[in-house]
């Protein structure tokens, strides 16, 4: 930190959960002196690595710190310029410490659809999502699950809905507009269950179909403080299974229409 600091004056170290960019200093042993490796994750995910020789620690610290000063400031060791926000650093220091080139998210939300029932159909979803981080697009999947619960009725009979469903997310990129941002756009796969449980009609009965779709998802994130995130969804979906729950005589509680909607809001943690 004294040697970026005395090389540039927009970088200093980070406050406790200060979102900032993290530097890696590893230093080996190494035949005639010792190796450094440097590895410099930016808020927005970017990830560079870095690897320096030197006769001693000395000298490997002092280039790294080079490095790292015109990386975030290109004018580095010039005069000071007034009025330039500073960037936050945290450093890590240990002897073969790697990064991880994956990010882990866990969230839930709260998901309002359409097509598992004759109108919006609220429920919630848990998952996880792993990102690639050390790769440029930052491409990412999840698993997730899935429940919604509905009441339907008609004149002789009514029925509760009830769907779960597992999905995978496939996000081939993921554009990050700022610091604090994450948009994707996905494809998702579903299969799961709809169940109707009939009841005030004569010999009610209960019927479960199997579920399956598929959909072209948008979603944002929004980094609210240190690894927390507050996370969003929008789909369009189409439906697979075309079947429908009916009461005698011949009166149709619900049948599966050929698309649908879904909209999610939720909160979420980042690990790693």
């Amino acid at each position: 930190m004294a040697e970026l600091e005395g090389r540039t004056a927009l970088l200093r170290e980070a406050r406790e959960d200060e979102h900032a960019a993290t530097l890696i200093v590893a230093t080996f042993r190494a035949p005639g002196g010792v190796r450094g490796q440097l590895t410099v994750r930016k808020p927005d995910g970017d990830l560079t690595v870095r690897e320096v020789a030197g006769l001693d620690c000395r000298e490997v610290e002092s280039a790294m710190a080079l490095i790292v000063a015109l990386m975030m400031d290109p004018l580095a060791g010039g005069s000071e310029r007034p009025g330039l926000k500073t960037l936050p650093l945290a450093t890590v220091h240990g002897p073969g410490l790697q990064p991880s080139p994956w990010s882990w998210r866990v969230e839930q939300r709260l998901t309002a659809r359409t097509a598992i029932a004759p109108g919006l159909t609220w429920g919630q979803s848990l998952g996880a999502m792993l990102t690639r981080e050390s790769v440029r697009p930052h491409p990412s999947a999840g698993l997730s699950l899935h429940l919604a619960h509905a009441t339907t009725s008609v004149l002789h009979g009514s029925a509760e809905l009830e769907w779960v469903a597992a999905q995978l997310t496939l996000c081939p990129a993921g554009l990050r507009p700022g610091d604090s941002w994450d948009l994707r756009a996905c494809a998702a796969f579903q299969l799961g269950r709809l169940r109707g449980i009939g009841f005030h009609t004569f010999d009610p009965a209960t019927k479960a179909i199997l579920w399956s779709s598929a959909a072209l998802e948008l979603e944002g994130r929004y980094q609210l403080l240190g690894p927390a995130w507050l996370g969003w969804e929008g789909a369009f979906t189409i439906p697979f299974s075309r079947e429908s729950f009916y009461v005698e005589p011949g009166q149709t509680l619900h049948s599966v229409p050929a698309w649908g909607v879904s909209f999610g809001l939720g909160f979420g943690l980042r690990f790693l």
